[in-house]
């Protein structure tokens, strides 16, 4: 519930690979859960399928800053979305897509981030990690050693 009462319209999403097998495994402790997502994002037509069984999914597309105009296709997808779906909330395990949709969804409704940054780096955050720090309300790490010099990241312990 938000401030108001109201169920918060919660938007969960990852991009294909590990951060969905993390995401699944955030998605399986639905007692933890303030309200059931509203809608899902990925990047690959392929997970589409899973996530459709539990709400609405859009694909937005796999892209990296290597590759500038499958930046700008997934960029579009993103400012679609956002606008027709307005989140209150979105929380990601991450990946560049997955930044491009958070920032657009901040910028147009002033959605709140919750990032949670992959296990997998140990040592420093992930780039899109960096990317979206700034903007984050919650960023979490799932790495003590990160989040000791950094006001911003929290550590809550192994979430996935």
């Amino acid at each position: 519930m938000d401030s108001t009462g109201q169920n918060l319209k919660i938007c969960v999403g990852a991009s294909a690979g590990g951060h969905t097998n993390e995401l699944f495994q955030l998605l399986n402790h639905t007692d933890s859960w303030p309200s059931q997502p509203a809608l899902y994002i990925t990047t690959l037509d392929i997970l589409k399928e899973d996530l459709s069984k539990r709400g609405p999914t859009y694909v937005i597309g796999e892209c990296n800053r290597h590759h500038p105009l499958w930046a700008t296709k997934t960029l579009f997808r993103c400012i679609k979305i956002a606008i027709k779906e307005r989140p209150d909330v979105v929380i990601t395990t991450g990946s560049f897509p997955l930044a491009l949709f958070c920032l657009i969804a901040k910028l147009i409704s002033g959605t709140k981030i919750v990032w949670i940054d992959s296990i997998a780096n140990s040592e420093h955050f992930t780039a899109s990690g960096r990317l979206l720090h700034p903007f984050a309300d919650l960023f979490l790490t799932q790495w003590p050693e990160l989040a000791q010099n950094d006001k911003k990241a929290k550590y809550v312990g192994r979430l996935l």
